[in-house]
C-alpha cells in the first residue's frame, strides 16, 4: 500500500468490522521478478514472519491495541476459516502459543530472515513484538533470546509436532 488514503481506509475498516482479520498470503518473489514494475510484477511479497512484529508496533506506538492484534490475528482468521481448536487459549484447544518481547525493538536486515528469496520489504524498520517462544501443541518448536540472533533458534524438524488443522 503505497497511498495514505489507502491505508487509513483499511485500518478504519479493520477497526469497524468491515475486514475481519490480518493475515498473509506469504508471496515471496526474488527481487529480480518485482523489478519489472506494476503491473506485470508477480503480486505478493515475503511476509509472513515480520507480520505479527509489525502489528504489535502498531499496536504499541497506539494505532490500535494489543488486543486488537490478537483478535484480528488469532480469533478471526480460525473463525473466517473455521479451523477448530484454534485461535484462543480455551480449555481444550490446541496449546499453540507465542510468546513476544514487547519491549525490545530491533532493526529488520534482509539477513535476518528466514525466507529463501533473502529479503525482506521492511529491511530497516525498527519492531517490536519479536516471537521469543513459539509452542506448538504444548511443545516449544522456536525460541530466541533478546541478545542472539534474529531468526532465533528451532527446537525441532518441520512436522514432529503438530496435527493437521480441522476444518469444521
Amino acid at each position: 500500500m503505497r497511498d495514505t488514503e489507502d491505508k487509513d481506509t483499511l485500518w478504519k475498516r479493520l477497526k469497524d468490522g468491515t475486514i475481519d482479520c490480518v493475515v498473509t498470503d506469504h508471496a515471496p518473489h526474488t527481487l529480480e521478478a518485482k523489478s519489472i514494475g506494476y503491473p506485470n510484477a508477480p503480486a505478493g511479497m515475503p511476509g509472513v514472519e515480520t507480520s505479527l512484529p509489525l502489528m504489535l508496533t502498531h499496536a504499541i506506538d497506539g494505532k490500535c491495541s494489543v488486543s486488537d492484534v490478537v483478535h484480528w490475528m488469532c480469533e478471526m482468521p480460525a473463525k473466517v476459516y473455521n479451523i477448530e481448536n484454534k485461535g484462543s487459549l480455551i480449555e481444550g484447544y490446541d496449546g499453540d502459543l507465542t510468546l513476544v518481547d514487547l519491549e525490545t525493538r530491533r532493526t529488520i536486515t534482509d539477513a535476518d530472515t528466514w525466507t529463501k528469496v533473502g529479503w525482506t520489504p521492511y529491511a530497516g524498520f525498527e519492531l517490536t513484538g519479536l516471537p521469543m517462544w513459539t509452542i506448538v501443541d504444548g511443545i516449544p518448536v522456536h525460541s530466541r533470546t533478546k541478545e542472539g540472533s534474529f531468526k532465533g533458534n528451532s527446537l525441532v524438524k518441520p512436522g514432529q509436532t503438530g496435527r493437521p488443522l480441522r476444518f469444521n
